[in-house]
């Protein structure tokens, strides 16, 4: 019998969304359902907020969780997949906006906007608390720039391209555009081997 495998990831778009019609699609997410079918298993994909995909995988009801990035912790807790792609990071801000920001410690005096939970990796991370704003998606965090709740904000490139249609507006800080790899995080490696060999035959 075909073992069902769940695999869920935060709504990223392109790389990962639920349609208007209920349906998931997405790069990303092409890609991951088509390595486990590949390897022979029948998959069930859930794409929610990211604490409530994080909480579930830690709690075993999920087996994978995809778009993650690796941190010690994680590495030393789960099994990571061969890479899946390098995701491009920007900290942007408003066009005009007088930011004298040219290097990530000159962060530490901005109202920074993060998405909650994220690994941004270690520049990013070790930054204050006090200079951290939290918020459920890129969506949010965007409104909150134009709002001018906060004055820099780090979002993943093709998100922000794709939710702003490219707006002008928003411009990245240069200096401070960074790549994240992103793999698929497993309990079982087993599981995640499959994957990998799959992987490398699409």
């Amino acid at each position: 019998m075909m073992r069902t495998v769940k695999v869920c990831a935060d709504p990223f778009p392109p790389y990962q969304y639920v349609q208007e019609d209920g349906s998931l699609a997405g790069s990303d997410y092409e890609l991951v359902f088509g390595a486990l079918t590949k390897a022979g298993y029948k998959v069930e994909a859930v794409i929610a907020p990211w604490d409530e995909v994080m909480g579930a995988f830690e709690k075993k009801e999920c087996d994978a969780l995809f778009q993650v990035q690796d941190t010690p912790a994680r590495r030393a807790a789960y099994c990571f997949s061969e890479k899946l792609r390098d995701a491009v990071t920007d900290v942007v801000k408003l066009q005009g906006k007088d930011l004298a920001v040219c290097a990530y410690d000159d962060l530490k005096a901005c109202r920074l906007g993060l998405i909650s939970g994220f690994a941004n990796g270690a520049d990013i991370d070790s930054l204050p608390e006090s200079c951290k704003r939290y918020y459920n998606g890129t969506q949010e965090i965007l409104d909150a720039l134009y709002a001018g709740e906060i004055d820099a904000a780090v979002c993943d490139r093709g998100v922000r391209e794709y939710l702003t249609n490219k707006d002008e507006q928003i411009v990245p800080i240069a200096a401070l555009t960074y790549k994240r790899p992103l793999y698929v995080m497993f309990y079982d490696g087993e599981l995640r081997d499959a994957f990998n060999e799959a992987l490398q035959q699409l």
